[in-house]
């Protein structure tokens, strides 16, 4: 088994508001290996993005990380003072943002955002700089990289400007790539051309990709394993194969039976009771039990712990436990 590149243990990352204090994330823990793609899969509001920004640093007030370690290689990220950690931010660890077109600064050329990464972290000149910049536009297969090397953020499309921000991501080529719901903005057959993208990119490059997204489909194209997050818990954690094979937690079940399917597709698709509780007003127990067909009393009092019910197999649910226990005796 490939060893870990990026530990994360324990993370909590809450917001201090008028309102009271908000747990956007809570306790969460896992692991990403060498050459791997983990994805962290959920609802909007289930504490994927504020996981990401976390391990960046990039949380800023009224945020603030309360609790927990983040590990590259070893160093705890929380521990680095501002100037490490911008070493570390860009070279080592890098991020596709979710919408480019706020991600990338409107008032600079495509070419020279990408060449300012190259400056800052390599020894390169401008003029090797500008070089390579042009190679990384060709690498993401934009054509024309002379003209869009000279090109704003505004004057190109969707897909050409998230090409852009993985061109800009994999310049100093990091150990982990972060990529935070990098298909959402763009449309079908421009999510497929990414996709395939970031796949070659895996194989030539070795590096290790987490992948953040509500869409279970590039799921199941990218990722070697899963963590399902729900009101800033991850509450499922296996391979990707045994997620759709055999789900175990009642969310992920929902989840996937409101996805739909290539064939054998029913009339309706089913979907998920309820919304995501306010993270001001967490429910006593089971976080995901006022939604759930399953719950019993046991899951309105009892908060279930995050444990593992098979070979690498982890469910925060205590339904799940039972099933494992019976299943085992």
């Amino acid at each position: 088994m490939a060893r870990p590149v990026l530990e994360v243990s324990g993370l909590s990352t809450s917001f201090f508001t008028d309102n009271g204090v908000v747990p956007s994330v809570d306790g969460v823990s896992f692991d990403l290996r060498e050459g791997e793609t983990l994805g962290i899969v959920g609802e909007s509001g289930s504490g994927k993005s504020v996981t990401t920004l976390s391990i960046m640093g990039l949380i800023e007030p009224p945020g603030r990380i309360v609790q927990g370690e983040i590990r590259f290689r070893g160093e705890n990220l929380l521990q680095l003072d501002a100037e490490r950690m911008r070493r570390i931010r860009g070279r080592d660890i890098a991020m596709i943002f979710q919408e480019p077109l706020t991600a990338l600064n409107p008032v600079f050329r495509i070419g020279r955002q990408i060449e300012e990464m190259l400056l800052t972290h390599t020894a390169m000149s401008k003029e090797e700089a500008k070089r390579e910049t042009l190679s990384l536009l060709k690498k993401v297969m934009i054509p024309r990289p002379e003209s869009v090397y000279e090109a704003y953020p505004h004057e190109l499309s969707g897909g050409m400007r998230q090409r852009a921000m993985i061109a800009m991501a994999i310049a100093c080529k990091p150990s982990v790539l972060i990529a935070d719901e990098p298909t959402t903005a763009l449309d079908v057959s421009i999510q497929a051309q990414v996709i395939r993208l970031m796949k070659d990119l895996i194989r030539s490059e070795g590096g290790s990709i987490l992948l953040i997204t509500h869409d279970l489909g590039v799921v199941a194209e990218l990722a070697d394993r899963v963590a399902v997050m729900y009101a800033g818990q991850i509450v499922e954690q296996c391979d990707v194969f045994t997620l759709f094979r055999s789900p175990k937690h009642p969310y992920t079940q929902g989840l996937l039976k409101s996805t739909p399917q290539l064939f054998g597709q029913p009339d309706t698709l089913e979907s998920i009771d309820g919304s995501v509780p306010n993270p001001l007003f967490l429910p006593p127990g089971c976080r995901f039990h006022p939604r759930c067909a399953y719950a019993t009393d046991d899951c309105r009092t009892k908060r279930p712990e995050l444990n593992e019910i098979g070979p690498g197999h982890l469910a925060r649910c205590l339904l799940a436990e039972r099933e494992a226990a019976a299943a085992g005796s």
